[in-house]
């Protein structure tokens, strides 16, 4: 579990009776669950978890996480990634042979026509005209078909939840794609949103052992010594990214049927709407928060200071001297003179790095929902640039592990 489409989906799938409470730690890959055990079962929540498609396994309250989370889904693991190898090869011999006749590289690369459709299928593969177009269209399809197999699953999961998620969203946009005629675009957005997830697995991957590495374990937190609490900024973030969603989903709708209505270019406005589709998932924001939240956390251990989750950190942020006076942040015996001083400055560079992570997601997303609108913007090139949002969002997160 490292997106927020995830944690979103066992969150609707565990409200059912006897669950008290979650608490989604996402570079972790965890979810801590309050249960009344006289109503529900731990075996009974793990198949509701893993009904999601996704792996589960329990571990006692308490214990440290240590590094098997790859234990249960290995096998699944190394056969996805043969899937999205053999999709990006694919991609790459469409690419190649339409390369190789057309005019220019540039041609090649982003220069498929959007309205020269016959039936899903380029109008000079249909003709006969072009043997290589056909052989390229060819190439095109079973690329998108490898890199929609292991989406297909969480897709249809999250359909029967009544959950509109990213996979969803990836499969709707690339068969799309394949519709208008644009078979390129569509192995583009199959092959890379496989690259982007295993990037974006990279990257919160990479901050686990990060922060595993400064506190000799996995994030997550131990009882009630260091329970981590939301902070307002991350529950508002999780909220908006809530209405985000359909939002954006039913804007790709509105920019599908409104302009055709008056300008009849009905292919190519489908293909801008697709654009929102790939954006409309708020991974990049959600994450933002909880990643830069455990790095500032994780860091501040090593001062001696002991910050009591995200709510913590913005009240250091107001007053340190109040917050440490409430308990929200304890100053161990390896603290320095000047803890209360660093306590209050390194809330408030955690803030500031909460703001910048927030911005650059969306300023990234806004940049692309305008560029789709003005037909500026290649369905692939959207995908590319939402997997960059997240991924930068984390490593500018991991900068706050060195603490200052």
């Amino acid at each position: 579990m490292d997106c927020a489409d995830e944690a979103a989906l066992i969150r609707h799938v565990l409200q059912v009776p006897g669950i008290l409470d979650l608490n989604f730690d996402l570079v972790g890959r965890r979810v801590d669950v309050q249960f009344d055990a006289s109503i529900t079962s731990a075996d009974t929540i793990l198949g509701k978890v893993q009904g999601t498609g996704l792996g589960a396994h329990s571990h006692a309250p308490g214990e440290h996480v240590h590094d098997d989370h790859g234990v249960p889904s290995g096998a699944s693991h190394g056969l996805t990634l043969r899937f999205i190898v053999a999709s990006a090869v694919l991609m790459l011999a469409g690419w190649a042979v339409e390369a190789a006749t057309a005019d220019t590289w540039t041609e090649a690369l982003i220069g498929h026509a959007h309205t020269d459709v016959t039936g899903g299928v380029p109008a000079a593969a249909v003709a006969g005209q072009d043997r290589w177009a056909l052989a390229a269209t060819g190439a095109y399809g079973l690329a998108m078909l490898s890199g929609l197999v292991p989406v297909l699953p969480r897709a249809l999961a999250a359909l029967r939840h009544q959950r509109l998620d990213m996979h969803v969203l990836v499969c709707v946009s690339a068969v799309g794609a394949a519709v208008v005629g644009q078979w390129a675009e569509g192995a583009s957005v199959a092959t890379l949103f496989g690259v982007a997830h295993l990037m974006e697995a990279w990257s919160i991957e990479h901050a686990r052992v990060a922060v595993s590495r400064a506190v000799g374990h996995e994030p997550g937190w131990d009882g009630g010594a260091g329970e981590a609490v939301a902070g307002r900024v991350e529950r508002y973030i999780e909220r908006f990214a809530s209405v985000y969603t359909p939002v954006v989903t039913g804007l790709a709708v509105v920019v599908a049927v409104g302009p055709p209505l008056m300008d009849g270019a009905w292919t190519v406005w489908f293909y801008r709407a697709l654009i929102f589709l790939v954006l409309a998932c708020p991974c990049a924001l959600v994450i933002s928060t909880p990643v830069t939240v455990v790095a500032a956390v994780t860091s501040a251990v090593g001062r001696g200071v002991l910050f009591r989750g995200g709510l913590a950190l913005e009240r250091a942020a107001d007053d340190a001297a109040s917050a440490i006076a409430r308990g929200d942040v304890v100053l161990t015996q390896h603290a320095r003179e000047d803890a209360p001083v660093f306590a209050g400055a390194h809330a408030r560079r955690a803030l500031g790095v909460i703001r910048q992570n927030v911005a650059l997601a969306m300023l990234t997303k806004l940049a692309f929902l305008v560029s789709a609108v003005l037909g500026a913007a290649p369905l692939w090139l959207a995908m590319v640039a939402d997997t960059g949002a997240t991924v930068a969002v984390t490593l500018n997160s991991l900068r706050l592990l060195r603490a200052r």
